[in-house]
């Protein structure tokens, strides 16, 4: 009972300075290369983790989730949950999000493929979503195609390049010539993803 009333006051006195402390920002950081200056609100649900705002060695550089908020503003902060920062430790510069699992800074935890908004209507994303939800049923797509549902909402359509050209270009949708980009079908493998009405395009060289 001794050790439980300080530590109750603690956390009584780090609530209101926490709620205070919530306020416009300011970070900087390098994105491709290029010097970036981000503006943001600490009270935001992208400038998410406790980790994230107090234990980052330097406090003017920007944390991962405020650069995925920053290169997807047109996505939730739910949505934006699929995407992770991808961060170059060599030349000290993020680059478009990539599709995979985040660390405890909003970093990539693993090498992920990076993705690129590809400029689709709305009807082209909801014919891609049908394409995604009519894949595990149809043999012909089931043997080269997979589809995940995200939790948050997306829908990630993956395989190799070629066969994600074939089954997209029945839909119409102008993702299909993004696909058959060199670089893209250079690789082994590629996704999808379709979420809040936009479509994006994940490589390893997109």
């Amino acid at each position: 009972m001794r050790l439980f009333v300080p530590i109750l006051a603690a956390i009584l006195m780090i609530v209101p300075l926490t709620a205070a402390q919530a306020a416009p920002a300011e970070c900087s950081t390098r994105i491709d290369g290029e010097p970036v200056t981000i503006f943001f609100n600490t009270d935001d649900p992208s400038f998410s983790s406790f980790r994230e705002r107090y234990l980052r060695r330097n406090r003017t550089a920007c944390p991962g989730a405020v650069v995925i908020t920053y290169l997807t503003p047109d996505l939730s902060a739910d949505e934006r949950e699929v995407f992770c920062a991808n961060y170059d430790e060599t030349q000290k510069s993020y680059s478009q999000p990539a599709l995979g699992k985040r660390d405890s800074f909003g970093r990539c935890a693993e090498p992920s493929r990076t993705c690129q908004l590809v400029n689709t209507t709305k009807d082209e994303a909801m014919a891609l979503a049908g394409l995604g939800q009519q894949a595990p049923g149809e043999s012909r797509l089931r043997s080269t195609l997979s589809t995940l549902t995200h939790s948050s909402g997306a829908m990630i359509l993956s395989g190799n390049g070629a066969a994600l050209v074939n089954a997209i270009s029945q839909t119409g949708a102008v993702v299909g010539s993004a696909l058959a980009s060199p670089a893209v079908l250079a690789g082994a493998a590629a996704s999808v993803v379709v979420i809040g009405g936009a479509v994006y395009l994940c490589a390893d060289d997109t």
